[in-house]
């Protein structure tokens, strides 16, 4: 007859080295996520069906904002269109030019970027 006692010593002794494995995957992972305690486990006896998934927090991409020259030059566009569609429906007379203060959006010879990133203080 086959001597159980040798085969459940060696299977129990395999259970604690994955055992131990998994503790330290779960102190990993709580030191990655930034909580305090470790992930909890489910009971030895009766394994859950369906294991609780751990949700990482989704990472952002930096905010953006448009520079100053666009900004100015959108609303130049939308200034141009509205007077169009007043001169078609024939209440403008005349295009008007633009503030002598302001400088045109474009740039001769380089382009800057249209979206920035926003610096912080």
């Amino acid at each position: 007859m086959v001597d159980l006692k040798d085969a459940v010593s060696l299977l129990r002794a395999k259970r604690k080295e994955l055992m131990d494995q998994l503790d330290a995957v779960d102190e990993a992972l709580s030191v990655l996520i930034g909580a305090a305690g470790t992930v909890a486990m489910a009971p030895e006896a009766n394994p859950p069906e369906a294991p609780e998934r751990t949700v990482l927090p989704t990472r952002l991409n930096p905010p953006r904002t448009l520079s100053d020259e666009h900004k100015h030059a959108l609303k130049e566009g939308r200034r141009k269109a509205r007077h169009s569609k007043d001169a078609a429906a024939g209440f403008a007379r005349e295009m008007t030019d633009p503030s002598p203060g302001l400088a045109s959006a474009s740039r001769p010879g380089g382009q800057s970027p249209r979206l920035v990133k926003r610096t912080k203080p």
